[in-house]
């Protein structure tokens, strides 16, 4: 009951917060405008977009199968598609919770060990990051001036205003290190004892299991084949962005610089801790639209039909796969 209950206001705060952040980006919008530009959108274009999302949950999925391969475990592709679409889906409800569920999933169908896979998940999120860094990168060397304008002012100056001075980073590090080695000395004169204890024991199995599972980038045997995956994921990811711009006359103009440059700030909404980047996504896109001389309505019409689309579809194939996952009998072969 109790864990139900924290359950519930979690939800309520992450939703408190996307809810803030959609407040946040509707806030001065001419809603007439905005719903004027929604109704002459070309769809065709939303829906061809909607191919290339979910090509890209495909090639997710093989990759991860490559992750799961090199941890000996070999679930079919079919199964991991399945478990990509509910973790997806479960991210609607708590922001991340959907990378255990896809675990728990290949754990029910398969009976994988969650510990291990979820660090196969770890290791594919660390690689989602290094790409995004890389893309990035290659946008300062295309288009410094607006990639590095957009950044500073949007996302370095806001995060520089909420953190402390740097002296007291430095203290709070400082701090951080000492409790760490305090920590684990602690654990080393004390392991015999501390062993014995349930709790701790499970823990660090699950830490040894995970940590197994992250290594599983070192141990592919087909890494050539792991990074064109790593491509295709987010060549799909570009294409989606790229089509979208021709739903909406405003849009239609822009380029793949453009695109590239929209692909980066949508990813980058995705670290805040919301639902479905409910609120954080339209923020980033719409201001990022700005920049290219796109007003506040065309800007938030853009952001509203891709995030609205692509939830869409998430939700239905989240839905489509839990059924399926539920009702249909698997053999379970670890």
């Amino acid at each position: 009951m109790k864990a139900k209950i924290v359950n519930f206001f979690q939800f309520l705060f992450f939703f408190a917060i996307g809810s803030v952040l959609l407040y946040l980006a509707f806030r001065g919008i001419d809603l007439n405008k905005l719903i004027a530009t929604l109704r002459h959108a070309d769809y065709e274009w939303v829906v061809l977009s909607l191919v290339f999302a979910f090509l890209a949950l495909l090639f997710r999925a093989y990759r991860w199968q490559l992750l799961l391969g090199a941890i000996n475990k070999h679930p079919h592709i079919s199964r991991i598609l399945l478990a990509v679409n509910v973790g997806y889906l479960a991210n609607f409800a708590f922001p991340r919770i959907g990378e255990i569920t896809r675990c728990g999933m290949l754990h029910r169908t398969d009976k994988l060990p969650v510990d291990k896979v979820f660090g196969t998940v770890v290791a594919e999120r660390m690689c989602d990051m290094l790409m995004i860094l890389l893309l990035l990168a290659l946008l300062l060397a295309l288009k410094f001036e607006t990639t590095g304008g957009f950044m500073m002012h949007n996302v370095i100056h806001p995060i520089k205003r909420m953190i402390p001075e740097t002296a007291g980073i430095l203290w709070g590090i400082m701090v951080l290190l000492l409790v760490a080695a305090a920590f684990f000395l602690l654990w080393y004169i004390f392991r015999t004892q501390l062993s014995k204890i349930t709790a701790l024991r499970k823990m660090k199995e699950w830490l040894t299991g995970m940590t197994q599972g992250m290594k599983s980038v070192l141990k592919l045997n087909h890494f050539g084949l792991f990074l064109l995956l790593n491509l295709l994921v987010y060549g799909m990811y570009f294409m989606q962005t790229y089509l979208m711009f021709f739903a909406l006359p405003h849009s239609a103009s822009l380029g793949i610089a453009d695109a590239l440059f929209i692909l980066v700030v949508s990813s980058l909404s995705f670290v805040v801790p919301v639902q479905g980047g409910i609120g954080a996504y339209h923020v980033m896109v719409s201001l990022g639209l700005t920049v290219f001389g796109l007003s506040r309505e065309e800007g938030m019409a853009y952001a509203t039909i891709s995030h609205s689309a692509t939830s869409l579809l998430f939700i239905l194939l989240g839905a489509l796969s839990l059924l399926i996952l539920y009702t249909r009998k698997f053999k379970n072969t670890p």
